[in-house]
Order: structure tokens, then sequence, then C-alpha cells
């Protein structure tokens, strides 16, 4: 068999390119393929170790992302991707909302339960009670339980 065809019968068997792909990134593909199965042929001449043609592709790949790895920025908007498992497993006590100088002793702030709504209608309800620990306002009874007992108030 000559060089040509048992290049391309052993890079048939891990192939990047798919059918729907356009011409030209299945040359590029190819290229890559190419160069990939040249590289595994020149570290096997040089090292000596016989390691499979898949296994050689899997270290590279692996080597290649520890090396050129970026990790994830933080999002900056939007909702938060987990809720906080504290406010099920911690103690909590209900305390008043903190006075602010623009409402004075009569400071009030919607209630996060009665704003969520999934368990009940939805409404708009000001409390003047908070959980310190959440930083979080609630109704004291029943939205200060079922946010701290209910994974889904």
């Amino acid at each position: 068999m000559g060089a040509v065809d048992k290049a391309d019968m052993i890079n048939s068997f891990v192939e990047c390119a798919r059918k729907t792909t356009k011409w030209y990134k299945k040359i590029f593909f190819h290229l890559i393929d190419t160069a990939v199965l040249n590289g595994s042929i020149v570290h096997l001449q040089l090292t000596g170790k016989v390691i499979t043609y898949q296994k050689y592709r899997e270290n590279l790949m692996r080597e290649l992302l520890e090396e050129h790895h970026t990790p994830r920025r933080p999002s900056t908007g939007g909702r938060p991707a987990a809720d906080n498992p504290l406010r099920l497993t911690a103690r909590h006590f209900p305390c008043k909302v903190p006075q602010t100088a623009a409402q004075g002793s009569h400071t009030r702030r919607h209630c996060k339960v009665c704003l969520s709504g999934t368990r009940r209608r939805k409404q708009r309800k000001l409390t003047k009670y908070m959980c310190l620990a959440c930083d979080t306002p609630l109704c004291v009874s029943p939205c200060f339980e079922e946010y701290h007992t209910l994974k889904h108030y």
C-alpha cells in the first residue's frame, strides 16, 4: 500500500470534515489532519514510543488546550446563573428594613417572593421586613418561610 493511501486510510477514521461543510473548510481540515498525522509520524521516529494515532490526537488537543486556554469572563449582566443555596441551609431571622433618608421610618421594599409569583399570583407587595443574612426583602408570613425552605418559591 502506498504512503498516500495509508495516510488517507488513517485519516479516514478520525476525519473532521463533514458532508455539509463548504469546500474551503474541507480543504482546511484535510490539511490540519495531514499535519497532525505527519506530527505523529515524526513523534514516533524521534521518541520511539508507540502510541495509537487516536491517543496522539487526544494528547495533542489536551496540550494545546492547556497551553492556550483562556478562562471565561464572569457574566456582566442578566440573571444570576444559580440561586444561592445558603438560603436553604443556614439560619435566618427576619429584621426590619434599615431606614433611608428619603423614606425615614416608613422605609419599605418590594417582597422578592411576591414579585416572583411562581407559586401564586404575581403582585408588588411592600414590606418593612427583610432577611439580614440574604439581604432580601420578604413578607414575614408566609414569604419568609417559603423563601428559606423551598427551592422554587
